[in-house]
């Protein structure tokens, strides 16, 4: 699909080559009112109109979820990225928001390659269909190579049973080598979690420079100038240095840019606004108000209870008429804070409820719910959205005690639960698969419900808020952590 450079591996007559390279990542609205891609475009515009060679790489992230990518499955992203012209772009975690087959289609949407380089799918006997194992692309005297790797907790994340991820160290030691073999003297990763051999690498010059998100400010290993952290959302990083013989930088200099600093390209925000006004009507549309002042950021949705998470799980529940219900806290991604008296729009819930999630019935023993409140419990380590929210349900425990010791008492509908009873427990699509590492759900027997025309989550929870009008989101001790509570 994309043509690789097979010229000359040496430098040309200079000694030395200036380059620069712009990264971003994680830009999955579009429209965001602060920077968005037409504050990008202005930047590489600039950059592009000097005589350096300007290497463009996106770090991904941003196929899904937002409140268009729930129409479209990411598709007008791909359609802006084009206007951009990046030289790569790195798969990552949340560009399998709406599963591989359409992934794979934005591939071939794309005007530039998709690149992941330690996936392997059994049906192609290689990597899914569209995308590149690594890619060599040149500005100027510059051959530069482009790996790019996901974490292994990617599949469970997504519920990619069908596919594997591979060694990462030994992807790039492969794609490293095949690269230089094609004439690239200059090499770079894309990569998203802490990767205890990357020095190693980067001082026995396997790669040059790697780039990594690092919005959570969670480092182990020291800081170095050749492993380039992006700290911030609506960022971008510039990066200058001078690529000299065997593939030696010097002069390396980093510059983080706040894209909300500068101006909008017009072009670009016009092709932005065209995507926008499409839904815009819908996404205005008011639902109802919020009697009481609400948030949805990601602290205080993902590790204790949240009001607007419990309005959810309760709609779910009365939606299926369940015994309970409880859906994981990583399908709330607006963090957003709402005063008392917010009318709530359709957008606002596609923004708290980005992804196409139907509801599921199904047949659970207590000892099924004992284990998946346990294992929900586990994702208070580091807030990767495994920690639950359920209705029906009272669930006392222990955030202090080791992973897999956390519940200490756990009730259905005011009973204890009784193990080998079984419950009409209602859920999402995306657990109900195995996502999040839920992967008994996928064992058990379905039940039949009343569900016209398969209305997602999203869809449900706004019919809610519109008949009710007036909502109060409370707490109401449902989920206690004996930890926090004071003592006698």
């Amino acid at each position: 699909m994309f043509a690789l450079l097979l010229s000359n591996p040496l430098l040309s007559s200079r000694a030395e080559s200036d380059f620069t390279i712009i990264y971003a990542a994680e830009m999955a609205e579009a429209n965001h009112p602060q920077a968005n891609y037409a504050h990008l475009a202005s930047l590489l515009a600039q950059h592009r109109n000097s005589d350096t060679p300007v290497f463009f790489l996106f770090g991904g992230g941003s196929i899904g979820p937002s409140p268009l990518g729930f129409f479209d499955r990411g598709a007008h992203i791909i359609d802006i990225l084009n206007t951009l012209d990046p030289d790569a772009m790195a798969v990552s975690h949340r560009d399998f928001a709406y599963f591989p087959e359409e992934l794979s289609q934005r591939a071939y949407e794309a005007a530039f390659p998709l690149v992941l380089s330690n996936l392997y799918d059994p049906i192609t006997e290689g990597n899914l269909d569209g995308l590149v194992d690594s890619i060599l692309v040149q500005q100027g005297d510059i051959k530069l190579g482009v790996i790019a790797l996901v974490a292994p907790y990617v599949i469970q994340q997504y519920a990619l049973e069908r596919l594997q991820v591979t060694s990462t160290e030994q992807a790039i030691l492969v794609q490293a080598a095949n690269l230089k073999a094609l004439g690239a003297n200059l090499l770079v990763l894309m990569h998203t979690t802490e990767l205890d051999f990357l020095p190693g690498l980067l001082a026995d010059g396997t790669i040059q420079l790697a780039f990594r998100n690092n919005y959570d400010g969670q480092q182990l290993l020291p800081d170095q100038p050749d492993i380039i952290l992006q700290q911030e959302l609506n960022q971008a990083l510039v990066v200058n240095a001078e690529l000299v013989a065997e593939q030696q930088l010097q002069n390396l200099q980093t510059h983080a840019i706040d894209l909300a600093t500068l101006p909008a390209k017009p072009e670009v925000a016009r092709q932005i606004r065209e995507h926008s006004q499409r839904l815009q009507l819908l996404l205005q549309e008011p639902l109802g108000r919020s009697t009481v002042a609400f948030t949805t950021r990601r602290d205080e949705v993902r590790n204790r209870e949240n009001a607007f998470a419990n309005f959810v799980a309760d709609t779910l529940k009365n939606y299926t008429g369940a015994e309970l219900a409880f859906v994981n806290s990583g399908t709330i991604r607006g963090v957003r804070d709402y005063p008392a008296d917010t009318m709530l729009t359709r957008g606002d819930i596609l923004a708290e409820l980005p992804f196409r999630n139907t509801p599921v019935l199904l047949e659970l023993s207590g000892s099924d719910l004992l284990g998946i409140f346990e294992h929900g419990l586990s994702g208070l380590d580091n807030q990767r959205g495994f920690f639950l929210h359920s209705s029906g349900v009272t669930l006392r425990f222990d955030s202090t005690a080791p992973s897999g010791n956390r519940v200490k008492e756990l009730l259905v509908n005011g009973e204890a639960v009784v193990r080998t009873k079984m419950y009409k427990g209602a859920t999402l699509q995306y657990l109900a698969e195995g996502g999040d590492g839920f992967t008994i759900l996928n064992k058990r027997s379905k039940l039949n419900f009343f569900n016209p025309s398969d209305r997602n989550i999203a869809d449900i929870v706004a019919a809610a808020i519109k008949k009710q009008q007036n909502i109060e989101l409370i707490t109401d001790g449902r989920l206690q952590d004996v930890s926090r509570q004071e003592q006698p």
